[in-house]
């Protein structure tokens, strides 16, 4: 019967694992990686292949039933599970280059608070076998783009409790930069636009007419021009005058 000594990329000339080959076909069939990694946890745990393949697929068989359950919850009424799945849909882009942002901020939008946010970054890592939600969002997007999706979810009360009562974090920094984004959108990451959307939802926030006036100080210390310049600029005379409209009618302060 043949033999095989392999061991993990990396490890001591010494640290190998015997495979024979010569009845066990199964081996072959593996893919590279999956060998890889076999092999790297009998080394690692100092136990033979075979417990080393029944420790692995094991992981696999849990993880896979772990996403199902998951999946089924997004079929159902957990929100968390749903949302978890729409920013993935914005990673994939039904197969295009880059992200769909306009689909991500607008799902990020609708979750109410940071611990409802906290509870879809635990869906996804069910649904997605073990992926951090942040750490995919910073592979995914540039910086900019990050700085504004990180803006919306700390611009959301810390309780979902508080906001089912309407509690609003004031962040006229987080206001401008979502501003900036909006003003600044590319479909596709291709073609400059205006999400007018985008601008309208981040005006209904703010509370006050002071708080767009702290926010327009704010975006004039961020991008040193000033905030009206910048949106008047992208809009039509009726989008204007629809949010100079939605501002007037908030109280001063």
């Amino acid at each position: 019967m043949k033999q095989e000594a392999v061991k993990a990329p990396g490890d001591s000339d010494n640290a190998t694992v015997v495979v024979q080959t010569g009845k066990q076909g199964w081996w072959q069939s593996l893919t590279p990686k999956q060998r890889k990694v076999i092999t790297s946890i009998a080394i690692g745990l100092g136990i033979s292949l075979v417990a080393a393949v029944a420790i692995y697929f094991g992981v696999q068989f849990v993880r896979n039933k772990v996403a199902s359950t998951e999946e089924n919850k997004s079929l159902g009424r957990d929100s968390h599970a749903t949302w978890a799945k729409l920013i993935q849909n914005a990673f994939d882009n039904n197969g295009w280059p880059g992200t769909d942002e306009k689909l991500l901020r607008d799902t990020l939008r609708e979750i109410p608070s940071k611990e409802d946010f906290r509870k879809v970054q635990v869906s996804y890592r069910r649904l997605f076998k073990g992926n951090n939600l942040v750490e995919v969002m910073t592979g995914e997007l540039k910086q900019s783009e990050y700085n504004e999706m990180l803006a919306i979810i700390n611009s959301k009360p810390e309780k979902a409790k508080d906001a089912q009562q309407g509690v609003v974090i004031y962040d006229p920094h987080g206001w401008a930069k979502r501003l900036n984004a909006a003003v600044n959108y590319r479909w596709a990451g291709i073609f400059w636009g205006t999400d007018e959307e985008a601008i309208e939802a981040v005006i209904a926030e703010m509370p006050t007419q002071q708080a767009y006036l702290d926010t327009a100080t704010a975006y004039s210390d961020l991008y040193g021009v000033t905030l009206a310049e910048d949106i008047i600029g992208d809009l039509s005379s009726y989008e204007i005058e629809k949010y100079r409209q939605i501002i007037r009618n908030k109280p001063r302060k």
